[in-house]
C-alpha cells in the first residue's frame, strides 16, 4: 500500500546538520501544485536555522481569506455575516446599492430562513425548500443568487465539496408542453397618449386639501415619452446633464435611482447615452426649471426633501392618475411606446440606441408592439397573379363541372 501523501501546505520533520561554520536546516514542504520539494535556510546556530526556516515555510503557505474559517458546523448566520464583508472589502467594489440589496435579502429571508443550519445541513432539499417558500418570483431569484454566493465561499474554505444551490430546480421555467404565451407588447396610439395625458394633468393639483399634488408629474410623463427613459433613469437627471439651449438639445444619462438613492452610473454600459430631445420635452423640462425646485443633488425631479425621488412613489402617483381605461399603463409603456414609434419610423438599431440596449434582441422581442394592419405589399403579391383570366369552370343545369377555362 502506497504511503499517504502529506497535505498540501505542510512540512515534515527540520532535520539540522552543521556545515563548516554554520547550520543548516532543511525539511520537504509539499506545495499547493501538490509537488514536494525541499526546502533550506541556514544560520549560526541549529535554533536560529530552524527558526528562519519556519520562517519561510510558514511565508509560502496562503495568508488564509478571511479572519474566519469556515467548516461544515459553521452557522449559515455566520457564513452569510462574513460574505456580505467579503462584498464591500472587494477589490472590484459592488455598487452601495447592491450591497444594501444583498444586505437586506440576508436580513428578511436568509437569516429567518436557514440562518440556524450549519453548513453540512445546508443540502439541495433543505436549499430548495428554502427558496419555494419565498413567494416573490423576484426575492425567491435573489435568494438563489445570495444563498449560491454564500456556499461558493464555503467551497473555498474547503467546508463543503460542491454548491448544492446548482441542482435547484428554476420553477420560472416551463416545458415546451406548458409554455406560457408570451403576452403581446402593448403600447399607446397617439389618441390614447393625448388622453391619458389629459388625465394625469387633471389628476394633479385636483385635491381640495393640502399641498397640490404631483404639480410637476406632468412634465415629467413628457420626459418618459419623449426619451424612452427608464423611470430611475429620468429620476436621476441632473441640470448638468441637459442642454436645452442648444440648437440641437440633449439628456445624457449618467445615473439611476435605485432603492431611494442615486446610482451615478445607469443600469449598464450601453445605458449610459446621449438622447436628442423633441420640442414638447424641451418645453417641459423648461417648464420645470422655472419651478426651481430645491435640491441639493442638481436634480431635475428630486422630492420634497430636495433628494431622489422614489420610483414607487411616482408609480403610485401615475396609478392614481392614469384613469379606469388605462390600468394597464405602467411608466415601462412609455419606454415601449417610444421604442415601437422609432423602429417604425426608423428602425430596430435606432430604437435599441435610443433605449440604451447593447443590442437589438431585447428591443425587438419585448419593447416593439407588432403591428395590427400589415403594411401595403400589394406590389410584391401581384407577382402572383395568373396570366390569363384564371381557372374558369363551366356548369351543366345540374350544376356539375362541364368543362374547364383557359389554365393559369
Amino acid at each position: 500500500m502506497p504511503r499517504q501523501a502529506r497535505p498540501v501546505g505542510t512540512w515534515g520533520t527540520i532535520a539540522r546538520t552543521k556545515v563548516g561554520n554554520k547550520w543548516r536546516a532543511r525539511a520537504r514542504y509539499r506545495d499547493y501544485s501538490g509537488a514536494t520539494r525541499l526546502v533550506e535556510r541556514t544560520g549560526t546556530s541549529a535554533t536560529d536555522a530552524e527558526n528562519t526556516l519556519l520562517a519561510a515555510l510558514l511565508a509560502m503557505s496562503p495568508t488564509p481569506t478571511s479572519a474566519a474559517e469556515i467548516t461544515g458546523n459553521t452557522l449559515m448566520r455566520d457564513v452569510a455575516k462574513q460574505w456580505l464583508a467579503e462584498l464591500e472589502s472587494s477589490e472590484e467594489p459592488y455598487a452601495p446599492t447592491t450591497i444594501a440589496l444583498y444586505t437586506e435579502t440576508v436580513r428578511n429571508h436568509v437569516l429567518p430562513g436557514i440562518g440556524d443550519l450549519r453548513v453540512r445541513e445546508a443540502n439541495a432539499p433543505a436549499l430548495n425548500r428554502f427558496v419555494l417558500d419565498v413567494r416573490s418570483p423576484a426575492i425567491r431569484k435573489r435568494c438563489k443568487v445570495v444563498t449560491k454566493s454564500m456556499m461558493a465561499l464555503a467551497i473555498v474554505h474547503g467546508a463543503i465539496d460542491a454548491n448544492p444551490v446548482t441542482a435547484l430546480a428554476d420553477r420560472s421555467r416551463r416545458g415546451k408542453g406548458n409554455a406560457r404565451p408570451k403576452a403581446p407588447v402593448r403600447t399607446l396610439s397617439i389618441v390614447e397618449l393625448h388622453q391619458l395625458r389629459t388625465n394625469v394633468t387633471q389628476w394633479c393639483g385636483g385635491n381640495r386639501y393640502g399641498s397640490p399634488r404631483g404639480a410637476d408629474l406632468p412634465d415629467l410623463f413628457d420626459t418618459l415619452a419623449g426619451t424612452g427613459l427608464r423611470i430611475g433613469e429620468a429620476l436621476a437627471t441632473r441640470w448638468s446633464d441637459l442642454d436645452l439651449d442648444a440648437p440641437t438639445p440633449t439628456l445624457t444619462v449618467t445615473g439611476t435611482v435605485v432603492r431611494g438613492t442615486r446610482q451615478p452610473f445607469p443600469k449598464s454600459s450601453s445605458s449610459h447615452r446621449t438622447v436628442v430631445l423633441p420640442a414638447f420635452t424641451v418645453a417641459a423640462l423648461r417648464r420645470q426649471r422655472e419651478r426651481d425646485i430645491p435640491t441639493d443633488c442638481d436634480l431635475v425631479f428630486p422630492s420634497r426633501t430636495g433628494g431622489p425621488r422614489s420610483t414607487n412613489n411616482v408609480r403610485r402617483q401615475i396609478r392614481e392618475a392614469r384613469g379606469a381605461e388605462f390600468e394597464w399603463v405602467t411608466p415601462h409603456t412609455f419606454r415601449k411606446t417610444a421604442a415601437t414609434i422609432i423602429e417604425r419610423s426608423v428602425d430596430v438599431d435606432a430604437a435599441a440606441a435610443q433605449l440604451g440596449h447593447s443590442g437589438t434582441a431585447v428591443t425587438r422581442l419585448h419593447y416593439i408592439s407588432r403591428a395590427a394592419v400589415a403594411p401595403d405589399l400589394r406590389h410584391a403579391l401581384d407577382a402572383l397573379a395568373p396570366d390569363s383570366d384564371g381557372l374558369l369552370v363551366e356548369t351543366t343545369r345540374d350544376g356539375t363541372p362541364d368543362d374547364l377555362g383557359s389554365a393559369v
